[in-house]
């Protein structure tokens, strides 16, 4: 069970205050960057905390322990590609993850401007496109799903969830 940064940095051999991203493109843009990114490419106790929350939840909730059990089964080459990964990359993957979940509250205050915003870069698929005009929820909950799954999967290949 990762309980703290300390935990991490135990299992991934990272000392704090070291960078976690390579490469890893910033998707702060204008929305809410200042608040994202103040410590960005390093993975502080509050990441750490928020990270470890996620997890442990996850655990608990028998649907997305479900999900984990078909992906291992059905997706076993989209998990041998991220096995690719470094730890400090998994670990940069899940935070900016994380970053992007905590974005969506401040997209969605404005949900007709958000698919707007996504519409314009190029985040949503032509053939969705009607369908979240017409009710932008759809678009929230699917972007939180799809944020989810992939926060998930990197947990899954980094070791912390089995």
């Amino acid at each position: 069970m990762i309980t703290s940064l300390q935990s991490i940095d135990a299992q991934f051999g990272i000392k704090k205050g070291v960078p976690i991203t390579t490469n890893t493109p910033n998707n702060g843009d204008e929305l809410g960057e200042e608040d994202i990114n103040q410590e960005e490419g390093f993975l502080s106790e509050q990441d750490a905390a928020d990270m470890s929350a996620i997890i442990e939840e996850a655990k608990k909730d028998v649907e997305t322990m479900a999900m984990i059990t078909k992906l291992k089964a059905e997706n076993t080459e989209g998990l041998e590609e991220l096995k690719k990964l470094s730890p400090p990359e998994i670990l940069g993957g899940m935070k900016e993850t994380l970053a992007n979940l905590k974005l969506i509250e401040y997209l969605f205050k404005d949900p007709q401007r958000a698919v707007k915003e996504m519409e314009k870069e190029g985040m949503i698929e032509k053939a969705h496109l009607k369908k979240y005009r017409k009710d932008p929820s759809l678009l929230e909950q699917d972007t939180r799903r799809g944020l989810y799954f992939q926060f998930i999967s990197l947990a899954v290949v980094g070791g912390f969830i089995e």
